[in-house]
Order: C-alpha cells, then sequence, then structure tokens
C-alpha cells in the first residue's frame, strides 16, 4: 500500500527526475550528429540516446523507491503493484532529425490506477504534471482543457500508426476533413496529449498506444478537467490501447469518428 506521503515523494521525485532527464537528451539533441540511430520497420527508430536518458531515469528512481517495478519503453518490464512506466524520449523520430518536438514521459501506476503523470518537453522547458485527484500544472500552475464546443473550430492532433491501423486511420481522418476539421500530426503522442491538457490542442487520438507512451498524458489530461477513453482496459497497462482525449465539448464526434471510448 502507498499512503499519500508516499505518493507525493514520488511526484516530486518524478518532476524533478523528468527535468534533469530531460535536460540529457536535449544535450543529445544540440549534438543529434554524435547520436547513434537504428532504423526498425516502418520508421521505428532507436537510438543511443533514448537508452541512455531511460537507463538515468530508473536507476534514479530505484535510488530512492527499491521496492517499486519499472515498465520502459527500450528495457520492458513487467507490470506490478507499484509501477513506474517510462518513455525516455518520445518523438525519436523528430529528436534524430532535429525537430525540436519530442519529451520525457514517467507515470505511476498502484494497483492498476495511474497515481502519478509527467512530461517534459526540454526545448520548451514546459514540465507537464499531475497527481490523481489534485488537478494539473504546467510549470507549477494550474492548467484546464479548452471550452471548444465546435468540431469545425477545433485543433486535433493524431498519429496515425503502423500495419494495420493505417487504413481505418484514414478513413477516421476523412470524417474530420469532411467536418471541416484538419488533424495535425506531430509525432510525439505523449506530447500532443499534453498540449490537449494545456488547452492548445482541442483533442488526439490514436489507434494504439503503447503504455509508456500514453499513461502520463492520460492522468494529466483528466486532472485538467478533460475526458478521457479507458486506455487500462483489455489489458493496455501490458498491451496498449488505442487512445482518445479531449475537451468534453467535442467528445461525442471524436467518439463516434474514432470509435474509441
Amino acid at each position: 500500500m502507498v499512503n499519500n506521503s508516499d505518493l507525493e515523494k514520488r511526484y516530486l521525485a518524478a518532476c524533478a527526475v523528468a527535468r534533469d532527464a530531460g535536460k540529457l537528451a536535449l544535450g543529445y539533441f544540440e549534438n543529434v550528429s554524435q547520436v547513434t540511430v537504428e532504423f526498425l520497420a516502418q520508421q521505428n527508430v532507436k537510438s543511443t540516446a533514448d537508452r541512455e536518458v531511460e537507463e538515468f531515469i530508473v536507476t534514479s528512481l530505484a535510488k530512492s523507491f527499491p521496492e517499486d517495478g519499472f515498465l520502459a519503453e527500450e528495457r520492458g518490464g513487467v507490470a506490478g503493484s507499484k509501477l513506474w512506466v517510462i518513455d525516455p524520449i518520445d518523438g525519436t523520430a523528430n529528436f534524430i532529425h532535429g525537430i525540436p518536438f519530442f519529451c520525457v514521459s514517467i507515470a505511476y501506476v498502484v494497483e492498476g490506477e495511474v497515481e502519478i503523470g509527467v512530461i517534459y518537453d526540454p526545448v520548451a522547458d514546459e514540465l507537464f504534471a499531475a497527481r490523481r485527484g489534485f488537478g494539473a500544472t504546467c510549470n507549477s500552475k494550474a492548467i484546464r482543457v479548452s471550452d471548444c464546443q465546435d468540431i469545425a473550430k477545433a485543433i486535433v492532433s493524431c498519429d496515425v500508426g503502423y500495419g494495420n491501423s493505417i487504413e481505418r486511420s484514414i478513413k477516421i481522418i476523412q470524417q474530420f476533413l469532411e467536418a471541416q476539421c484538419h488533424p495535425r500530426c506531430f509525432g510525439a503522442g505523449a506530447l500532443a496529449i499534453a498540449h490537449v491538457a494545456q488547452g492548445r490542442y482541442d483533442g488526439y487520438w490514436h489507434l494504439h498506444h503503447c503504455p509508456w507512451d500514453a499513461l502520463a498524458g492520460w492522468l494529466v489530461v483528466r486532472e485538467a478537467g478533460g475526458w478521457v477513453s479507458d486506455f487500462l482496459a483489455d489489458e493496455g497497462l501490458t498491451k496498449g490501447n488505442a487512445i482518445l482525449v479531449c475537451t468534453p465539448g467535442i467528445k461525442d464526434f471524436l467518439i463516434a469518428a474514432t470509435g474509441i471510448r
């Protein structure tokens, strides 16, 4: 069992570690020509920066909380009752091409409940953070989702993904275009989700997100007053799931268009 005091310690640690990890990532970004890159199938990219930043995060948190488990993009892991879920650099393809849209994402899950979500954008120096039941902040200032009610006026972000989801994603995007809403695809889902919480975007969807891409931002949006799909259903914590987050005023259209609940 993790009490409120224990969660607060982990929340503060996650914020501090995310900032330090982001600074480490930014150092690699500023010298990206020196980063070793491995191109996998369908634009799935790994780099030495991902591995080094992830190792820093895991080592830092494990030192303070040795009883906790870890599920991370590079090293994997198994689900446990107290689990850190980590993406060291979300938006690696952007990162290695010199595109300044990427972030560090850290979530903490206790008994299947997302308790802490932290996303750090080192380029903009913005730390999005939330604890369950305590609201959401950006650089310690409270944030809320937008009050958009009209899909034709909305800014909705998405990522298409790979494999069998491409055809379905195209059909969904067609529905947005017909509604006079032109989706944006920025290639770093966790950071796009954080921008929904800030009210910059009005929604975000993806037909299959990994847990390390989704959980931190999912909590931040929910704590910022947004509507979020049931990501943890159907073993989402271990297998990933579709995700939809948005301001409540356009959720009906987004649910109907994407089929994500």
